[in-house]
Parts: structure tokens; sequence; C-alpha cells
């Protein structure tokens, strides 16, 4: 395979997967009319002087038109016809990243658009025209100026009619929501939006007047920010709706987003180590990058939502949600070392916090493998087990996984965890090679081009470095390498794949240089030694954990165009049915534990009380209703602990508040931890643990034999 393959998007401070467009500072040849802002001119001034003036496309976009177009067609994995179907297809997805909550383009908007240009849009882009893009996108624009100045009007002078003990409900996620009929519909689904965010705020312990004062703050941003879009974010907004009407894993990288592309894929970003999407209007947290900020911190998760970022430990928080999502990562970016703050709801839920980070550069060695001897309870006895944790498949990652296993090994260990939960995958020889370390000479995946040409890799070892019982741990944020090697240790027999089920990312992707710009596109997809794709599916584990994570929200599976999941002959590999034969009586075993053992039963818990409350589709707009399931939530919550600590013969605590700071110290970071074996302090959680009674279930099972080994072929 080429170099310049990507196979996952490694380390960022955040990363735009389904962000808005590039930022471009303003300027006023580009955008004529539009005020610039004046040293010391005050917010509402700046807001006052904003008015709508069409963008235009400068006279290098038509080339870059039809260059990405003839790229796309020539190389892309999955070939499309340009028609009127494409066309209508090409026109919704251009308008539903514009306008993501369908709550700024009115009903009769998008009819009257759709009717001009929805056609249309096709054979511009074959010509490399830039009429129809420009209109929609202008039309967005005077739209969203009219509702960012009504929410202004309304919260700067009628914010005391804003009902907050209404019998009334919000949707939460507008994705496939009905936009509004006219305007009348526009200004009371805004007003809603507004009193849920002075709830929120108010459930936060902010005061009235705060509240009112943030909100005027916000849309005064909001309208300023207006004055400053360029003809650079209309192209881009509209090149990405192209190349994600492909896949979306193809996307064209203006000259700006290039730069910071290539800033994040070389790990010279300094930030909280995190990658975020645009969903919905809130910043949202995708994936926390082992060793970096926000996840040494502990209390951020994939899900949770952005709604503000204050700089230092002092600094006003600047209310982030509405905003483009570059301008989001510009703010929480900055110099290692120095702090910045988050305001974060989780999902739906009205209960928010504030987490501090110390930004940092993401080193190498946060990254490398690492490994330790568990001791785990089993049967009334401690028993050693090896633990190896692997954030990514980064240049060198296989023999760093040799030399822990020839540790473990000296230390007699009766089986080992190979963790490669989060792993987001990287450098796919690493993969073979690693996969090598486990079984002798074996094929490791198939990949098939854009030509239909199949290639074979794997690893030419001649025998196995370790050959004892081996658990494999996933869950839903391992991706691409790492999916590989799960399941091409699943197929062969070799190890039990344990967790949830995995990202689904089975597609292979490639930098292609532009005339300005870069285009990242799909060229080939990946295949199982069985002729499976791990695309969309990814792997199922053969025994499931809870999973944190809703696969609804997060996964390939959820993305608009993924290419589909099929599959192709099988190659041929080594395969035993050792595990195959144990894995029911290995369920059992783990479905008895999941009840009784106190770590894994409450982790368990915490997560179902966390998505009961993550995944709920519409919150009141009554503020008491609001207060009473915010102290229900708490009551579960304490509820849970209190029982946990009992199994565990630990004093319960009094209240919330006592429980909220003890979940919030640097000791209650890691979920549920067990405690470390011989000087090694780093925690061990429930997971980890229970996986390692898996272990010790198949090495009972299979009475100290290598029949987990598959020889045969």
């Amino acid at each position: 395979m080429r170099s310049k393959i990507l196979l996952t998007t490694v380390m960022a401070c955040a990363v735009a997967q389904c962000g808005c467009a590039s930022s471009v500072k303003h300027n006023a040849s580009n955008h004529s009319g539009a005020s610039q802002a004046k040293p010391g001119t005050s917010l509402a001034k700046q807001a006052a002087e904003v008015s709508f003036h069409p963008l235009s496309a400068t006279k290098d976009q038509s080339a870059i038109e039809k260059q990405v177009l003839n790229k796309l067609q020539a190389k892309h994995y999955n070939k499309k016809t340009l028609d009127n179907k494409f066309s209508q297809q090409l026109f919704t997805a251009y308008v539903n990243d514009l306008d993501p909550s369908h709550d700024v383009l009115l009903h009769s908007d998008i009819t009257a658009l759709r009717k001009q240009y929805g056609n249309e849009l096709v054979q511009q882009l074959k010509n490399g025209k830039t009429s129809a893009l420009y209109a929609i996108f202008n039309r967005y624009e005077k739209r969203r100026l009219k509702i960012d100045r009504y929410a202004l009007h309304t919260v700067q002078d009628h914010f005391g009619s804003l009902n907050l003990h209404s019998k009334g409900t919000l949707r939460m996620d507008r994705s496939k929501a009905m936009r509004p009929a006219n305007l009348h519909a526009q200004h009371n689904l805004w007003r809603k939006k507004l009193v849920n965010e002075i709830i929120r705020e108010r459930l936060h312990g902010t005061d009235t007047d705060e509240v009112q004062s943030d909100l005027v703050k916000r849309y005064q941003q909001a309208i300023r920010r207006l004055g400053q879009i360029h003809s650079s974010d209309a192209f881009s907004a509209f090149m990405r709706a192209v190349t994600h009407s492909y896949d979306p894993h193809t996307d064209y990288f203006s000259p700006e987003r290039s730069k910071n592309f290539n800033i994040d894929m070389n790990l010279k970003l300094q930030g909280i180590g995190a990658e975020l999407r645009m969903k919905n209007g809130f910043p949202e947290l995708v994936r926390l990058i082992p060793g970096g900020p926000a996840a040494k911190n502990g209390k951020l998760k994939p899900t949770d939502r952005i709604l503000g970022v204050a700089q230092g430990q002092n600094g006003h928080f600047t209310n982030v949600v509405g905003m483009r999502l570059n301008q989001t990562v510009q703010l929480i970016r900055g110099k290692a070392g120095s702090v910045v703050r988050l305001r974060v709801s989780s999902g739906s839920t009205s209960q928010t916090k504030v987490v501090t980070l110390t930004r940092a550069k993401i080193k190498l060695k946060d990254q490398a493998a690492k490994h330790r001897v568990m001791d785990v309870q089993f049967h009334g006895k401690k028993q050693k087990v090896g633990l190896i944790t692997l954030p990514s498949f980064y240049n060198g990652a296989a023999s760093d996984v040799k030399n822990a296993l020839a540790q473990l090994k000296k230390a007699n260990v009766n089986g080992v965890v190979l963790d490669l939960r989060n792993d987001g995958g990287g450098a796919l020889g690493e993969a073979m090679k690693l996969i090598g370390l486990f079984m002798p000479s074996a094929p490791g995946v198939q990949i098939r081009g854009s030509s239909g040409r199949v290639q074979v890799l794997g690893d030419r070892s001649q025998g196995a470095f370790y050959s004892g019982p081996l658990v494999v741990l996933v869950n839903r944020l391992s991706a691409s390498a790492s999916e590989i090697t799960a399941g091409a240790l699943q197929d062969y027999g070799r190890a039990a794949v344990v967790g949830s089920q995995t990202y689904g990312k089975g597609s292979v992707q490639t930098i292609l240089p532009l005339k300005k710009g870069e285009l990242k596109l799909t060229e080939a997809k990946f295949y199982r030694v069985t002729g499976d794709s791990t695309q969309l599916r990814g792997v199922t584990p053969g025994i499931k954990f809870p999973s944190a994570i809703n696969p609804k929200k997060i996964g390939e599976s959820t993305r608009q165009n993924a290419l589909p999941w099929d599959r192709i002959p099988p190659t041929r590999y080594p395969h035993s049915n050792a595990i195959q034969n144990v894995l029911g009586q290995l369920r059992a075993d783990h479905k008895k534990r999941a009840h009784s053992v106190p770590g894994f039963h409450y982790l368990a818990q915490r997560i179902h009380l966390a998505r009961q409350e993550n995944d709920r589709k519409q919150v009141s707009l009554n503020l008491a209703k609001r207060q009473r399931r915010l102290q229900t939530v708490h009551s579960a919550q304490l509820k849970l602990a209190n029982k946990h600590r009992k199994a565990i013969g630990k004093k319960p605590f009094s209240n919330y508040k006592s429980f909220k700071k003890h979940n919030g110290s640097s000791k209650a970071i890691k979920q549920v931890n067990t405690r470390a074996a011989s000087g090694n302090k780093r925690p061990v959680n429930a997971f980890q643990t229970e996986a390692g009674r898996i272990v010790l279930d198949m090495n009972r099972l299979f009475a100290n034999s290598d029949a987990s080994v598959p020889a045969s072929h």
C-alpha cells in the first residue's frame, strides 16, 4: 500500500469530523460591505454593524471544483452516476450541512431551492460553475442573520416573557425533524430553544441576570461572526457535501484546513487531546486521545457536549453553542501548560459540569503500549494475568508489545489480556506484525481496491511468540487496524474477543494534492480472512460487556453515505475450534459474575443509568420538572454508589454532594478500580479485571493445554 494511506485520524486537539467550513479571517475584498471589527468596539456595536451581503465565487474555485470531481470519479472506491438522483442527494447533503438542526431554513425555502437547484447542482459541478451553491448558501446566511437578530432581541428586550413553567418539551435531536413551516413556527421553536438554555444554566447554578447577560453576548458574537464569513466558507461547505456524498471519510481540505490536518497528524498540536464533531449546533466529543489531557482527566467521555470555553482559572466563559466548529477548536487550542475550562453537558441531560484541563503536547510515550501484571481474584485465590494496553498502532507498536509479552512471560502469568479499547488504528504493517506475535505465518487482512483487485497481507513469522490463553478487549471506539487485529485473532480461533461492538471503519484513505488544498479519498476496503468486511459492522465480541456509548450515536453505521457491508471469497487461513467449543461456558461463567462481582456490577449499572439519561429524545421546558428530574438522577446515582460501597465494605456517602466530590477526585477518576499488583500503581478497571477472569476461565477449560492455538489450515 502507498505510504500516504491513512487508516485513521490520530492525535488531534479537536478534529472537525462533521464540522463547518474552515476558518478564514475577515477580508473586505472577499466579502464586500461586511464590517470589520474595530479595536475597542463593543460587541453590541459590532453586531449592529453587520448586515447581509451575498457572497460570490473567487476565480480559482471553478478549477478546484472540476479537479475534485475528476479525482473522485477516477479514483474513489465507490463510483457515482452523476445524474439527477445524485444531484438531489447532494442538495440534501448541502442544506443539512448548513442547517443540521433544521431550525434556520424554512420548509418553503427548501421547497423553492430544491425546485430551482435540485437537479442543477450536478450539472454545475461538472462544468465548474458555482452560482447554485452560492444562491443556497446566501439564502441560509440571510435566514441565519434574521433568526440570530430575533434571538438577540428576545433575550435582550423580552427576557422576562420567556416562560420557564410551561408544559411544553423540546426535541433534542432535530436532524430528522420537519423544518418550521413559517416565521411564526420558527420563532416559537427558537423561543423553546432559549427557554431550554435558560433552564440548563439555572440548573447549573447561574443566576438569572448572568444567564441573560451570557445569552445576549452569545447572539451578539454569533451576529458578529456572520460578518466575517468568506466565500471560502461557502465553497468548503459545498465541497464537503460533494465529498461526503461519496462516503463520510472522503473530504476536501482547503489550504487552511489542510495545514491544520497535517499539524494534527504529525502530533505537533497543543491542546486537550480530543476529536470533536458538530451535532445539532453543539460541539460534541467523539474520541479522547489516549495520553492527552482530556483522557487523563477522566471526567469527559464521548458524546459529551461542550457548552462554553474559558481561558485560565478565572476567565469568562465564551458560549460555543451554535459557533462554527473550527472557531470552537481555536478557543480550545493553546500553548502547552496553559489552562482551559470547558462547560460540558452529558447528552440530553440537564446535568452540566465544568472541567479544568491543562493543555499539553501529546507525547509518543503517552501513546506507547503499556503492560502490567494484574492480581485477579479467581475461585478464592489470587492469580496473575498479564495486561497489555495499546492506545494506537504507531510505528514500533508490535515491537513494544513483544517486549511486554516477554516481561509477562517472565512473571509467569496465566494468560494475557490485550486491551484495544479506544484504539483508533494507525499503521497497518504494525497490525500484521502484532498478529504474528500470537500466530505462526498467517494472512491478516484482505484489501480490495477500486479496480476490484484483492491483495492479501499478513506476517511471515514462523512461530508464535506467545501461545497461551488470550483475550482481546474492544469497544465502540476500537477502529480500523484494531478491528483488523481483533477480527483476525477471532477468525483464527486464537483469542476470545470481549467488550462491545467495534466502530466499523473498514475503508482505506489516501491524500491527493489539489491545485489548492488536498483531497482525502477512500480508495479501498478491508476484508477479514473469512471474506467478511469490517466496514459498517466491525467486530462483534463473543462475550459482550455493557457499552457506555450508544452505537446509534457513534460508529460507522451512524455516518451518512457510509460504504455498505459486503463480503468477498475467503482466503486460506489457520483455524481452531477450541475457543468456539467453550464459548457457551465462558459466557455462562461471565454472566454469573456480572451480577455477583461488585466492581463489574456497579460499572454496568452506572453505564445503564447514564445511557437512560443520555438517550432521552426530549426534555421538559418546565424548570420545576427539570429540577425534580435532576434530583431523581442524583438520588439514583447516590443509591447505586452506596450499594457498591456497602458491597466492598466501605462507608456510604452521607449525601450527593459528598459523592460528587469523591467522584471528581483523582482517586475516583477511573470508573471502578481494583488494586494494582506488586508495585505497579496504575489502576485497573472492572472491565480489564473481568477480561482477566475470562482468561482464567479459558485456562481452566483448556487444562493448560495449547488447544487455543490454531495450527491447521
